[in-house]
């Protein structure tokens, strides 16, 4: 039995999630609170308050989405592998050395505090 037909659902948010689109969340409706920790479930497509239910896109999505650029996200263009933050934001993925989780690749450059367009990827811890 086939209960959707896309990868986008409706998640009760643990908090006002309001004005939070592109930010990654949690299985549990929680926004994300470490960069290394635990799987996303995927990214807020539109946010609400605790009496209603985020849209999120879940991470085999097929379609673009909004990502949330974090306040120091490094030099962001089309391409560009992201990384979680510890705030639910993105940022360039700085490469081998570093713990991380990959979440998405840039399809256009962007700067701190932006939303930009990007393709969901299978969530990995890197190191």
């Amino acid at each position: 039995m086939i209960s959707r037909s896309d990868a986008i659902i409706p998640l009760t948010p643990l908090a006002d999630h309001t004005g939070l689109e592109g930010y990654f969340v949690l299985p549990s409706g929680g926004i994300v609170t470490s960069a290394t920790a635990t799987l996303p479930l995927g990214v807020i497509t539109e946010g609400f308050p605790v009496t209603g239910k985020d849209s999120v896109a879940l991470h085999n999505f097929g379609g673009i989405v909004k990502v949330k650029l974090g306040a120091a996200p490094g030099a962001v263009v089309a391409g560009s592998s992201l990384v979680l933050q510890a705030d639910g934001t993105t940022k360039l993925d700085p490469g081998a050395g570093t713990a991380r989780i990959r979440v998405a690749r840039a399809i256009e450059a962007g700067v701190a505090q932006e939303l930009i367009d990007a393709v969901l990827v299978d969530p990995a811890i890197l190191a």
